[in-house]
């Protein structure tokens, strides 16, 4: 029999069937206290990409959501320091050019001040999604997901969440830029009814490569809020994770 665990106060613990032994994540807001190891997780998840995120600045915005996946923090994790990033720039940017490697280095030096004076972590992010909402448009400016906990469920999760979040502020519809080149993105995306509507030329700094522009359905629409909910509770079957329907 399947084991569900409910929500908790203060975070958006969705129910998690235990059928199977596996990670436990849960989506949450994400706090001040979050930055460092926020920036972490942009730093794996996008080694390239220029500037980095101001997550102190972000999290406190108006008109903002930032939402991280989490699990329940073993002691372990942390062994050897809190938000160890992997590896120095010189070693992940060799053979790159000088302006990645200099570029990379000031990274660094902005994730390095980004610790000072951090608090201990309460559990361990390994992904998060940021949402500004716009007139009535849901725009996710940032989904990523640290590269060890790919093929896991937790980008289509916080997709959901997401899509949730949109749902509460009574968005219309939800859009988001993403590379030319990164076809499993899209084809997640297409999955959830996003259209190509746009294009943004030479939009990546790092490689001036093209972003296209992908907008939803209005999601209150009867059908595709119906169609989102089938997706939520397919999710669940495959991963364990449960999105409850929004209200």
């Amino acid at each position: 029999m399947q084991n569900l665990m409910t929500s908790t106060t203060g975070t958006l613990r969705f129910p998690v069937a235990r059928a199977v032994e596996a990670e436990e994540f849960y989506i949450r807001p994400a706090e001040h206290r979050d930055a460092a190891a926020l920036s972490a997780v942009e730093r794996e998840a996008f080694p390239m990409q220029w500037p980095p995120t101001r997550f102190s600045r972000e999290v406190t915005r108006r008109r903002t959501s930032y939402l991280a996946a989490a699990r329940e923090l073993p002691i372990s994790d942390y062994t050897g320091g809190p938000f160890a990033p992997q590896g120095s720039p010189r070693d992940s940017e060799a053979g790159r050019g000088i302006l990645s490697r200099i570029a990379a280095s000031l990274k660094q030096i902005s994730f390095i001040d980004g610790l000072r004076g951090a608090e201990a972590p309460r559990d361990y992010i390994v992904g998060f999604v940021g949402i500004w909402f716009i007139a009535d448009d849901a725009h996710i400016v940032s989904l990523g997901v640290r590269p060890n906990d790919h093929r896991k469920g937790l980008g289509e999760l916080l997709l959901l969440a997401a899509f949730r979040e949109a749902r509460r502020y009574g968005m219309r519809e939800v859009t988001l830029e993403v590379r030319a080149s990164n076809s499993p993105a899209q084809a997640l995306y297409d999955k959830y009814g996003f259209r190509e509507v746009g294009l943004r030329k030479r939009y990546y700094i790092d490689n001036g490569e093209d972003a296209i522009i992908m907008t939803t359905p209005p999601i209150a629409n009867v059908e595709y809020a119906i169609s989102l909910d089938s997706l939520a509770r397919s999710h669940a079957v495959r991963w364990g994770h449960l999105l409850q329907p929004a209200t």
